[in-house]
């Protein structure tokens, strides 16, 4: 009678779905960039700068018109789902809702250009400095805290990254009891190690096992087919916290993780020439040339090393004609 009063409390719940930004972003021409930004002084000086920036910037299109990637796009999906809110984790931007309205702009806590981790190493500064430094100059409704409070019926599913959930540790560890209580976080196997110790039993024990169930992918959507499973197979969110994680670790007990073939490494020049040789035959899809790749001449390619490639050979085709 105890656990089903608890899945019925729980049951009654709205949800909203959370999830990291993306690199790839439909947004184009001039916007806010870190390397447009004055980066000398203290981290809450440059963050400063940042979001006068970004409040200057005019705003262009909808948060859900701007992202793209499987990880975007499941995230979009499990809210739908549920029919719940879809909310982003913005490094430039903090809290985002789906609908905001928001100007164009590059910056990431991952590697690439733009990123935040040379100056943070520059200032010995971890992410989550910068996100308590950037939400205190947003505004707290666009910190963890404010969107707990905005939606304080609703049950919280965090689907992030382990760079993400470094992003917001800090502002985790703030949180209460009672927030915390309404949240699930699912994240990688590094990504739990970097969870603060409050919010620890609420994090999903999601793993590599998750590759052998038809939700394969990539590691950069692994949050976000994690979360997929959660709902779809487990129906996650009419769980307590305790029977949540209780059924997916029984999940992961039931699948093994897949024998990873060998891969050979190859030169960028090698990579494309295999590329060109195959554009037609795959109509130029990337995810069908990057499984092509690696499932079929077996090649070593990194998922944002071959975008790269990728993109560059699609402006060498298009200028040809």
């Amino acid at each position: 009678m105890e656990i089903f009063l608890t899945m019925g409390a729980v049951m009654a719940r709205k949800a909203i779905v959370v999830t990291n930004c993306t690199n790839r972003k439909r947004l184009s021409g001039a916007g806010v960039a870190l390397e447009a930004v004055e980066t000398n002084g203290p981290l809450t000086t440059v963050a400063a700068r940042w979001a006068e920036a970004v409040r200057k910037a005019r705003p262009t299109s909808q948060a859900r018109d701007v992202y793209m990637g499987r990880a975007f796009t499941e995230a979009q999906r499990v809210a739908a789902t549920l029919k719940g809110t879809l909310h982003i984790i913005s490094a430039g931007l903090g809290v985002v809702d789906a609908a905001d309205r928001i100007p164009s702009y590059d910056l990431t806590v991952s590697d690439g250009t733009n990123s935040l981790k040379p100056l943070l190493i520059q200032l010995g500064k971890d992410p989550s400095d910068w996100w308590a430094a950037l939400t205190a100059e947003l505004g707290a409704q666009h910190s963890i805290s404010g969107l707990l409070d905005r939606h304080p019926d609703s049950l919280a599913l965090f689907a992030l990254p382990g760079s993400y959930v470094a992003l917001i540790a800090q502002d985790l560890a703030s949180l209460t009891k009672t927030q915390v209580s309404r949240i699930r976080i699912i994240t990688s196997g590094h990504g739990r190690t970097l969870v603060p110790d409050n919010v620890h039993h609420v994090a999903l024990p999601y793993d590599e096992r998750l590759e052998g169930s038809s939700y394969a992918g990539t590691r950069t959507d692994f949050a976000q087919r994690a979360l997929r499973h959660f709902i779809e197979v487990l129906v996650g969110h009419r769980l307590s916290a305790e029977e949540a994680g209780a059924v997916v670790a029984n999940a992961m007990r039931n699948l093994r993780k897949p024998v990873v073939p060998a891969r050979e490494k190859k030169t960028d020049a090698e990579i494309l020439s295999l590329l060109r040789k195959n554009w037609r035959r795959f109509d130029g899809a990337s995810t069908r040339l990057l499984r092509y790749l690696r499932d079929e001449e077996l090649v070593a390619c990194e998922q944002g090393r071959f975008r790269g490639l990728w993109c560059d050979l699609r402006q060498e085709l298009d200028t040809k004609g």
